[in-house]
């Protein structure tokens, strides 16, 4: 008997295709946030098969952590689309209203977000009920999911407007992500907990080969039980998910 591990429920997102019909910018991109995508899949796939064996009152404070971090992750990255890549693309474009459908996919998985967080945030150890988590999980993730994989042709569609104007678009967006209030000692740890570089050669991580051994020496250590529940090791590596029930 084996564990199932993070590649499931949800299927992690292949990069796509390199083609002449689609410059190396645009494919960048694509790629790019297929990375980031993968990421929440293999967090959201992390909880979904550890939540019901979580009892332990100390375990399920360490897990509650784990989704804040997991929480924050999706509602800041969608939050700068939001605010400033959608809105972004349509002037580069000149095409008003060309991102309204991302953002009502947005909007569709905006209020069970929203109680997740809520959730996660004011329940304690003794109020944990896994038939109530999951109900809230399925309130927003097939929304959630969907988005997620349609996004990536909604960016390869974006080729015919210019590849370098969407690259520049981008970089800036992660430039405004990274200048926000982001707290290192959540976001290095459960970034690197979910990124499986074994996974796809064109998935890249964006940070330099030092992050990990910060992370390691330092970040990971204010929430050290909340890790546990990473799919992968601090190093970008699968492991066994330690609350997953055998197959």
């Amino acid at each position: 008997m084996t564990k199932p591990w993070a590649n499931e429920p949800f299927a992690l997102i292949p990069s796509p295709t390199a083609s002449k019909e689609v410059s190396k910018e645009t494919l960048k991109v694509a790629t790019d946030m297929c990375f980031v995508h993968n990421l929440f899949f293999r967090n959201l796939n992390a909880v979904h098969l550890q939540y019901e064996q979580v009892t332990k009152p100390e375990d399920i404070a360490d897990f509650m952590v784990f989704c804040q971090c997991i929480h924050e992750g999706i509602h800041t990255h969608h939050h700068h689309e939001e605010e400033f890549f959608f809105p972004e693309v349509e002037v580069y474009t000149g095409q008003a209203g060309l991102m309204e459908t991302n953002l009502q996919q947005h909007h569709a998985f905006e209020e069970g977000l929203k109680r997740f967080g809520q959730y996660v945030y004011s329940t304690k150890p003794h109020e944990y009920n896994p038939k109530d988590f999951k109900e809230i999980l399925d309130s927003f993730t097939p929304a959630l999911v969907k988005h997620l994989n349609d996004e990536i042709p909604t960016l390869l569609a974006l080729e015919k407007y210019g590849g370098d104007k969407l690259l520049n678009l981008w970089q800036e967006l992660e430039k405004r992500i990274l200048a926000g209030a982001i707290d290192p000692y959540r976001v290095m740890p459960v970034a690197l907990g979910s990124f499986d570089k074994t996974f796809d050669k064109n998935q890249v991580a964006p940070f330099p080969w030092f992050v990990p051994y910060l992370s390691w020496l330092w970040f990971s250590r204010k929430h050290k039980g909340a890790w546990r529940f990473s799919p992968c090791s601090i190093w970008s590596k699968p492991r066994e998910l330690q609350f997953a029930m055998e197959k």
